[in-house]
């Protein structure tokens, strides 16, 4: 009985490995699925049909669509506003980010920067209490915690006072989270969760995932950045010693395209086009920083992200310092690490230590460590709580500040969004906080490391075939 239980499986999962092949577009994935599905009888296929296929051809299709409507929308419903003058910038990266889809360089910005969720959060409330005609608020998390529930509270704080306020989250990320979602409701504002997913649907857990963090006060104030809603962003949680994040606050040009990227997932959640003076006002411009905004996801022919991170790799010659929590990359972008490397740049990865919070994804990236160290990259862990920067330094004239993680998941299925710096006395500001950190931080040595167990050799082999399913 087992014995043809076992065989029918393995039937079951030759049979589809050809949906395998149509739905993952990617070889590696491909290949991954399709031995899952057949090696591993019946869980395999469970498997492949909660993460693996779950309709996302399907959602993505929606997805794609919706972004060419919207485009044509907003481009009659906003004003055009004057961007800054084309530029080569450092390495023609403003004029390439355009390119591939992000927003034009702007002059006349102001920018603050954060090292930790306390100040931000501060800030951010300071915002928010100031805002007169709109609030809104997307997250990848937001936690029925204490300091979700202040922040829920705030903005129905706002939404009693006659303020419009729009929240809106990712459905896996603040799964928990409806409560306070009915909470924003009940006070008069609204909230709504990217790409929901139920069960009768077809779409149990869907891969496409909302990781943006963006918050916009009356379209003159925006915040971006790694800092999600919860305890442990504000060194409030008991797993974490302290929480190491970069976040950012913007004002001038640079806040409509961050108004823009809210705007088209808000009207791809809810079906409302949100345009006007009062969305998109004529910004102030007596700052001094040229920002740049960069969006992405898997809705986009060539993913922003991952070639603006591919094309600042190739294009730096003294310095590539990169902090990120999780790194997973894909072949280009390992390649582009190793060429960086051994042309003689200065290559540095800043991660978290141990314990990390994704396990699986910690054990994968440690895969490529022993690689990277051989070519001469530098790697050190973060010892003093829990690194969730996103954060990439090229030659002291460049920077890129935002939501994206330098993985698989990131650069393939998540949503995102960064802010590039070209302003080099802020970049310089960056680079002095990458330092700190450093000295916060135990470098990796290759002569140790390539000496580590079998047992985490072993760990780092079996999670990183998982990297492709991701």
């Amino acid at each position: 009985m087992i014995r043809a239980f076992i065989l029918s499986g393995e039937i079951f999962g030759l049979l589809m490995v050809p949906i395998v092949l149509i739905r993952k577009r990617h070889p590696v994935s491909a290949w991954a699925w399709s031995l899952t599905v057949v090696f591993i009888p019946w869980l395999g296929v469970l498997l492949f049909l909660i993460f693996g296929a779950q309709r996302i051809r399907r959602r993505l299709r929606k997805k794609i669509e919706h972004r060419s409507r919207f485009l044509r929308l907003w481009v009659s419903a906003v004003p055009r506003r004057k961007d800054a003058s084309p530029s080569s910038g450092w390495a023609g990266m403003d004029a390439f980010t355009l390119r591939v889809g992000g927003a034009p360089a702007s002059e006349g910005n102001d920018l603050a920067l954060y090292s930790g969720g306390i100040e931000a959060f501060a800030a951010k409330r300071e915002a928010i209490l100031a805002a007169k005609h709109h609030v809104h608020a997307e997250y990848f998390i937001l936690k029925d915690d204490a300091t979700g529930r202040a922040f829920a509270e705030l903005l129905c704080e706002k939404a009693r006072a006659g303020v419009k306020v729009r929240l809106l989250v990712d459905a896996v990320g603040a799964r928990r989270a409806g409560g306070l979602l009915q909470r924003v409701r009940q006070a008069g504002g609204e909230a709504a969760e990217f790409l929901p997913y139920r069960l009768w649907r077809g779409s149990l857990i869907s891969g496409l995932r909302n990781h943006r963090k963006i918050l916009v006060c009356d379209g003159s104030v925006g915040f971006i950045g790694g800092l999600n809603i919860g305890d442990e962003y504000v060194n409030e949680s008991p797993r974490f010693r302290s929480w190491r994040d970069t976040h950012a606050r913007v004002r001038g040009p640079v806040v409509l395209a961050l108004q823009r990227v809210f705007a088209e997932d808000w009207d791809f959640a809810t079906n409302e086009m949100l345009a006007g003076e009062r969305c998109f006002p004529r910004p102030r411009t007596d700052g001094h920083e040229r920002l740049q905004l960069s969006w992405s996801g898997p809705d986009q022919d060539a993913n922003a992200t991952r070639e603006t991170f591919f094309a600042a790799m190739i294009s730096a010659r003294q310095r590539l310092w990169i902090a990120t929590p999780y790194l997973v990359p894909d072949g280009a972008l390992l390649a582009a690490l190793h060429s960086a490397a051994m042309r003689g740049v200065d290559v540095r990865i800043l991660t978290q230590s141990w314990p990390p919070d994704h396990q699986i994804a910690w054990w994968a990236g440690r895969y490529f460590w022993e690689e990277l160290l051989a070519s001469g990259v530098r790697i050190y862990e973060y010892t003093e709580g829990m690194m969730h920067a996103k954060v990439m330094l090229a030659d002291g004239a460049w920077a890129s500040v935002g939501t994206a993680n330098f993985d698989v998941r990131s650069i393939r299925l998540n949503f995102e969004v960064n802010l590039h710096i070209h302003t080099p006395g802020t970049v310089a500001e960056l680079v002095a906080q990458f330092r700190r950190d450093l000295r916060a931080s135990r470098e990796v040595r290759f002569g140790v490391f390539r000496r580590r167990p079998l047992r985490h050799r072993l760990a780092e082999n079996v999670c990183r075939l998982f990297s492709p399913l991701l």
